[in-house]
């Protein structure tokens, strides 16, 4: 958004000039420019939302009507008489505001049927300022404008159209409201404005994208734009350089989406759909096509789900989500020899299937680095685990035993509390003194508490070295004893790129992702960076999954092994002086089997 509210441009035609003549000949169409715009819009809000403002808020009124709507007829058979003014002429009322006063102008413009002078009036307002109070008026011309166009743009207009708004910088909510009023639009109208835009014009692939949307859910199509550009980091911009010929050729991956869209889930899926929304835009260069069905949460719905979407012939299916729905959709995907893309973790006793992949974060990973650290890297001799009594507790809890002793060290005892156990001390007390490190895979709420009674049991004995997993990675942990926890050490992901991937996912949706979110995104992301390579002369890009060199994913590096599993890259963090410190990342994680 620009930072600063510039003049009002207004223009006097020249002798022999119409006033849409005078403002044509003031500068020229920078067609490249408006690529900014699209990968601004693309970042923007869904299609049916709910108007952000109500339709009698959009024009501003000055107590008289103009145009179109002075033709209507008083009350009682008597007919008003409007002063007829210049709408070149800016007047302002006492109190007004310069960009009331355009905002008054251009609707008048636009009464009197001077589309490209309003146009120009309104992109003016449309760029805001600083206060609130511009921002709000610049997202109402913004509406305007583009109202306007959707109801007035032909094959003469479009052009000049296009030159008002590239200098904007769309906010976030005028992503939205632009996306509200595509949605607004009839197909057959729709199909008339892609007909009219230049082929670089940056509204092209977003009436291209509207018209594949067909809602309910089931069947719903998005698609990335076929612009051009080197994808970029997530959460940074693509850039805006022209595409290879063999890509802008290219046809389009059809990427499935089985979400849960409906029901009691209809949340989640909407915010999962709206991660995915952004991995296509942050690679818009990558001819890709999205198709959605609903996982619902039960085999029924997500047979039905991936069905919609293999009769839709998808390359490829990312999700579902529950667990209880993963096994469902890993039989008709491997029947039909589509390739899947799970959002739920493997469990250790899951059956590896040619084509399926789990794109979740493993806790058996976070449990075998933890490992790794405890018996080569610190050398403890005598380790005790101490988790909660629950699926995560015990499957966490066997992995790292089982790894520890494959490296050679000793796992003295292993106990379980109940999940909502807020006295420990009968397990701390019945770990005895015979171990140096202890093995904590509980949330940090837990952690906590356990802390300082584990010292208490321990009083006058060498210190226990504290480990973890990326259950502590919260404020929580600190937030009374911290010195207990002094030198405790966990892993998780780099905080770093999460805080990143959080920013630049605010700053498009403002909302945070979810853990989830950013596995959605992975999911549409690595199958981007596959089709790239693909299209540069690499491998197909179903052959390049299981590539050693893995793929950028929105907090960081991710591989997929060859038994489907995924790896990120993780990093150790340690409680140093109250503080959670990163320490150092661990390039070795990529590659735990």
């Amino acid at each position: 958004m620009v930072q600063h509210t510039p003049p009002a441009r207004h223009y006097t035609p020249l002798a022999g000039q119409t006033p849409s003549r005078a403002l044509a000949s003031h500068r020229p169409f920078p067609i490249q420019g408006g690529i900014a715009l699209l990968l601004a819009v693309l970042l923007g809000g869904c299609v049916g939302q709910k108007p952000l403002y109500p339709a009698a808020t959009l024009l501003p009124s000055r107590g008289e009507t103009h145009g179109p709507a002075a033709a209507a007829e008083p009350a009682q058979g008597v007919r008003k008489t409007v002063p007829v003014k210049d709408p070149r002429k800016k007047e302002m009322r006492k109190g007004e505001s310069p960009a009331e006063a355009d905002l008054y102008q251009g609707t008048l413009l636009l009464s009197q049927g001077m589309i490209l002078e309003a146009w120009h009036v309104w992109a003016t307002v449309a760029q805001g300022g600083d206060d609130p109070l511009a921002a709000s008026q610049g997202d109402t011309a913004w509406r305007l404008l583009f109202e306007s166009y959707f109801k007035h743009g032909n094959q003469d207009n479009t052009l000049r159209f296009l030159q008002e708004i590239t200098p904007i910088e769309p906010t976030a909510q005028q992503n939205r409201l632009l996306q509200e009023l595509l949605g607004q639009q009839s197909p057959a109208r729709l199909q008339e404005l892609a007909q009219m835009q230049p082929p670089t014009s940056a509204l092209l692939p977003l009436f291209q994208s509207a018209l594949a949307m067909q809602p309910p859910w089931t069947g719903s199509v998005e698609t990335s734009s076929h612009m051009g550009g080197d994808s970029s980091p997530p959460g940074g911009t693509p850039s805006a350089l022209p595409q290879a010929a063999n890509e802008a050729a290219a046809p389009a991956l059809k990427i499935g989406l089985l979400l849960p869209l409906g029901g009691k889930s209809a949340s989640m899926g909407e915010h999962l759909r709206r991660a995915t929304k952004k991995a296509l835009a942050d690679y818009a260069n990558m001819p890709i096509q999205l198709s959605m069905a609903d996982s619902g949460d039960s085999a029924d719905s997500v047979r039905k789900g991936i069905n919609d979407l293999l009769a839709q012939h998808v390359d490829v299916v990312v999700g579902p989500v529950f667990y209880a729905t993963v096994q469902p959709a890993v039989e008709v995907a491997v029947a039909h020899q589509i390739p899947i893309i799970t959002l739920n973790p493997q469990r250790e006793g899951d059956t590896a299937l040619p084509g399926v992949f789990s794109n979740a974060l493993q806790p058996e990973q976070q449990a075998k680095i933890m490992a790794r650290h405890a018996v080569l890297d610190k050398k403890y001799a005598r380790i005790a685990v101490l988790a909660p009594e629950s699926e995560y507790g015990r499957g966490v809890s066997k992995t790292f035993g089982d790894e520890v002793r494959v490296l050679g060290g000793n796992v003295q005892r292993v106990s379980y509390f109940p999940p909502e156990t807020v006295d420990f001390s009968p397990w701390l007390k019945g770990e005895g003194a015979s171990f140096d490190a202890l093995f904590l895979p509980a949330p940090a709420k837990q952690v906590r508490l356990i802390a300082p009674q584990l010292a208490n049991v321990r009083m006058g004995k060498a210190p226990v070295a504290l480990l973890g997993t990326a259950l502590w990675n919260s404020a929580e942990l600190l937030s009374s004893g911290p010195e207990y926890l002094e030198g405790a050490i966990f892993c998780d992901i780099d905080s770093v790129a999460k805080e990143q991937f959080r920013q630049s996912f605010r700053q498009t949706w403002e909302e945070d992702p979810t853990p989830l979110a950013t596995l959605a995104y992975d999911g549409v992301a690595v199958l981007a960076q596959l089709l790239q390579a693909q299209l540069q002369g690499g491998p197909a890009w179903r052959e390049g999954l299981t590539r050693a060199n893995g793929f950028q994913g929105a907090v960081g590096p991710v591989r997929f092994l060859e038994n489907g599993r995924s790896r990120r890259l993780y990093h150790l963090f340690q409680v140093n002086k109250g503080q959670i410190q990163r320490l150092q990342p661990l390039p070795d994680s990529l590659n735990i089997p």
